[in-house]
């Protein structure tokens, strides 16, 4: 089926494995508690959505194999720590140091995790396979001598971010079909698919902390007056996006001021602090 475009399959032949190693600690004592769940988790289908109006198959699109890989939404590594705690302070303390500093809950969520999967693309790839108008995912090759692993660049995350977080002549486009004909004749420089696979690498690792400082006026017996002070990403902490521009083919146009590999976008929101009373009566 050379040559292919413009056209759908509706099957029901995709397929998804899961295997996970899940632990979880939990402590409560008086009005407080504490709890940690931690995942270790693989993630591996050939498609990670569920809408079929657009083709997201990858490479061969013929082949549901070639787009085994990662899931777009794994994260190998997630830590989810909850509590909530009873400050001990001013406990014995009587009428406007109780009143005022006795009587504080500190709670929060905190979360360490993985970032999000990408994968390396040759739009110029397929070209002996697929048709014009043809939209699909389309693997880049590893440049010779070349590994996965040394397609990240090193050392630590702000020069990463400023440097480019891939290494792009780790990379190379898909193989000509044929190098000799392509040589004799410029009608026969087809390519063919890359040999990356899907989700190869990961994004920057990401945490979050929200935190919450609360209190509890009681006026008489049936009056109840809530103060919360809410800090969302209590360290201002910046979680960074995947690379932006993952084609190789761009990087080539214009190796000098290519985005290819680089990090320009945020995930998240800055410090936002919210304050409430409730009365409830």
């Amino acid at each position: 089926m050379n040559g292919y475009s413009g056209y759908q399959i509706f099957a029901n032949d995709a397929y998804s494995i899961y295997h996970a190693l899940q632990a979880t600690v939990s402590r409560r004592w008086n009005r407080s508690y504490f709890q940690a769940a931690y995942t270790f988790s693989k993630n591996i289908d050939a498609t990670s959505t569920g809408n079929t109006a657009f083709n997201t198959a990858y490479n061969d699109q013929s082949n549901i194999n070639a787009s085994r890989g990662i899931s777009d939404f794994n994260r190998p590594h997630r830590l989810s720590v909850s509590y909530a705690y009873e400050l001990p302070f001013f406990q014995h303390a009587t009428g406007f140091r109780k009143t005022a500093f006795g009587g504080w809950q500190i709670s929060g969520v905190s979360i360490f995790q993985n970032g999000l999967p990408f994968s390396i693309y040759d739009s110029s790839a397929g070209t002996a396979f697929l048709g014009q108008g043809s939209t699909p995912l389309l693997g880049a090759s590893l440049a010779p001598g070349a590994r996965i692993a040394s397609g990240l660049s090193g050392g630590n995350l702000r020069d990463r971010v400023a440097n480019g977080y891939l290494v792009p002549t780790n990379f190379v486009p898909a193989p000509l079909v044929d190098p000799a004909g392509c040589a004799a004749d410029p009608n026969f420089c087809t390519t063919g698919f890359g040999d990356l696979g899907r989700n190869i690498y990961h994004g920057p690792f990401q945490q979050n902390w929200d935190v919450s400082f609360l209190k509890h006026f009681r006026i008489g017996e049936r009056q109840d007056i809530r103060f919360a002070a809410d800090f969302f990403n209590l360290w201002n902490h910046t979680n960074f996006s995947n690379p932006s521009v993952t084609d190789i083919e761009q990087y080539l146009a214009n190796p000098t001021s290519s985005p290819f590999g680089k990090i320009v976008g945020t995930n998240g929101n800055p410090r936002l602090v919210q304050f409430s009373l409730r009365w409830a009566f």
